[in-house]
């Protein structure tokens, strides 16, 4: 009883810090981006400002894991939701980008407080892939709020949904269990002595890092404008029903992607949850109908977080000290870079957007397959 509460607590915190805290400004951008005339180009910017949060929360972490750790996880869950409602308070473009960054931390800390301890929480399986499916919960719940309410309510309005969603989401997850910083540290040593120091494998991991970043770089793009392109076919505040869509495929994608790997290998689920996502990305492409944004949508939704969990996995098995710290870190900047670059040289063309992130996803599946990992 006690490790199904605390994965209702972790599937919660991480749909405050990854479905809502990150993604809520993915369904709400084409209302946003019509009411305030935006163009792409600002919207990209905002969404690299959240995502230059996300690399330098993470980077923090990484490098020096604080000691006061359920302090850091209470006061990320507050900014997180009082940076929501900031969000309601300003038009500018300017204080956007402030708080999407800001928000971006707080995200980056709360991930890391739940998913470091997930294991020590929750021993079966099974609950550790309910704990990572809070992603796709958050991303469903953000999704359907903006679907039904985007046509009645302004954006601001629904700024301030996310915000109580957000508290009453925290104020279950508050009390997540965490561990203490000494068994944290006894597992970073007992990584860091099995460490595997051949050069074949440091070549290995190095391509494995390598198709990692291709992956943050082509899936963050297919994040942040999957609604933008649907919003032609179903309108703007219908569109949000792709991003509900894909967070429901994501919910049970950890839990299905694990098993997967348990019969039939990691290398081969992996490459598997690739080859669909690229499939996602075809279809995303070309989707000027209902039917290929729908299957854009499951497949994202089904694939984005099973790439996460076995990449990082792989590298945690093989023994590279600070492996999924060193994997975040490419991740990260490729969801840094490829806004970026949309913003700069892609702004008024989110279909070419596509063919880039589609040519992007599938370097990323040909490099972790030559990692032979």
């Amino acid at each position: 009883m006690k490790a199904t509460y605390s994965s209702i607590q972790g599937t919660l915190g991480l749909a405050v810090a990854m479905g809502i805290g990150r993604f809520f400004y993915t369904p709400l951008l084409p209302l946003m981006m019509a009411a305030l005339h935006w163009s792409s180009s600002i919207s990209s910017w905002i969404a690299v400002s959240n995502y230059l949060g996300y690399l330098l929360g993470s980077l923090t972490l990484s490098k020096n894991w604080l000691s006061k750790t359920k302090t850091l996880y209470r006061s990320s869950l507050i900014f997180s939701t009082l940076l929501l409602a900031a969000m309601a308070l300003t038009d500018s473009p300017g204080m956007h980008v402030l708080l999407r960054f800001l928000a971006g931390i707080a995200s980056a800390f709360i991930f890391v407080c739940i998913t470091q301890f997930v294991t020590q929480n929750v021993q079966s399986p099974s609950l550790v892939g309910f704990v990572y499916g809070g992603v796709g919960l958050g991303i469903t719940v953000s999704g359907l709020t903006v679907w039904s309410l985007g046509q009645t309510l302004a954006w601001t309005h629904l700024w301030g949904i996310a915000t109580l969603i957000s508290a009453l989401f925290s104020i279950i997850a508050w009390t997540w269990p965490i561990g203490s910083e000494e068994k944290t540290k006894d597992r970073k040593v007992l990584a860091s002595s099995t460490e595997r120091s051949t050069p074949e494998l440091h070549q290995a991991f190095r391509l494995l890092n390598a198709g990692y970043f291709f992956q943050g770089f082509g899936y963050i793009i297919i994040g942040t404008y999957l609604v933008v392109l649907a919003g032609p076919v179903f309108g703007s505040s219908a569109a949000a029903i792709t991003w509900a869509v894909a967070g429901v495929a994501a919910i049970p994608s950890p839990y299905f992607w694990s098993a997967l790997a348990e019969r039939f290998g990691r290398r081969r689920a992996l490459l598997g949850c690739y080859t669909l996502q690229v499939a996602g990305a075809i279809a995303a492409t070309f989707g000027n109908t209902t039917v290929l944004l729908m299957v854009a949508a499951v497949l994202f939704g089904a694939t984005f977080m099973g790439i996460t969990m076995l990449t990082i996995s792989t590298g945690v098995t093989y023994g590279i000290n600070g492996g999924a710290a060193r994997l975040t870190t490419w991740y990260s900047l490729g969801q840094v870079v490829g806004p970026a670059a949309i913003g700069v040289l892609l702004s008024n063309s989110i279909r070419t957007s596509f063919i880039i992130a589609t040519i992007a996803i599938i370097i990323g599946m040909v490099t972790i397959k030559a990692s032979r990992l």
